[in-house]
């Protein structure tokens, strides 16, 4: 018997229609980052204050609470106490998006390992790009980066935290900022600290050990080698957390995991 969507009777599929009604402090808070990026605001600038915003709005005051609520906890800006205080630009990175990114991956039940598995498949490539595409700039960054891992090999905290800026620098040097920002929050979700694993001081210098090998291929102009080097260094992540911790690669990731 033939199936009634193949007699003509398919149930209409339509996509959400972008102009529907939201509530008024999402409204506010998209004004609100339109004035940031219209006016191009850095991190660290002040925005106007409650009184100010509430005339300019015609919100009430729990509205436009709301969304400032709303942008602080999306990382777009900061809420300083006090009577100075108020809406100030925050500096967004990786980690924001991660706290989003998290978010959603533990509703849809998303593993560990299919976060590692989509970094194997982007870092390699934006390797291989930072290689075709890297500036004098990008290379004393990646440079400094690991100096500053060799120089914190003792100090785990401040080792992964040049960690994170190393890939983050390649993925910028590919000359995409959106590659950047993605790649920087999958790092920070595959660190794998909150989910168990650690860095001990031979783990830390072989990590530095890959991450010069790969910066020199970057350097040294060579796409492949920098993509060699990127996948060989991501299978050694891979490999490590099969070996030690074989049930995390299948354990759904958590919100509370990423950011605590």
């Amino acid at each position: 018997m033939a199936s009634r969507e193949s007699e003509g009777a398919r149930r209409p599929r339509r996509r959400p229609d972008p102009r529907r009604s939201h509530k008024a402090a999402l409204g506010i808070a998209q004004d609100i980052v339109d004035d940031i990026t219209r006016d191009d605001l850095g991190p660290g600038a002040k925005l106007p204050g409650e009184r100010e915003m509430l005339e300019r709005f015609g919100a009430g005051r729990g509205t436009l609470r709301e969304s400032l609520r709303f942008l602080e906890m999306t990382g777009a800006i900061t809420l300083k106490p006090g009577p100075r205080g108020g809406p100030v630009v925050a500096e967004q990175d990786g980690q924001d998006l991660a706290w989003v990114l998290g978010l959603f991956m533990q509703l849809r039940g998303v593993p560990f390992g299919a976060v590692v598995a989509a970094r194997e498949v982007l870092e390699p490539e934006l390797a291989g790009l930072a290689a075709e595409r890297a500036t004098a700039e990008d290379h004393a960054r990646l440079k400094d980066t690991i100096d500053g891992m060799s120089a914190f090999l003792d100090d785990e905290q401040n080792f992964l935290a040049e960690n994170d800026r190393f890939h983050s620098a390649v993925a910028a040097a590919s000359g995409n900022d959106l590659f950047a920002l993605v790649i920087s929050s999958l790092h920070t979700i595959t660190d794998g600290v909150p989910l168990g694993l650690d860095y001990s001081r031979p783990r830390r210098e072989n990590v530095v050990k890959s991450h010069s090998e790969i910066a020199e291929a970057i350097e040294a102009g060579d796409a492949e080698g920098a993509r060699w080097a990127m996948r060989k260094h991501l299978r050694r992540l891979r490999t490590r957390v099969e070996s030690d911790f074989p049930a995390v690669l299948d354990r759904p990731l958590r919100w509370r995991d990423i950011v605590p």
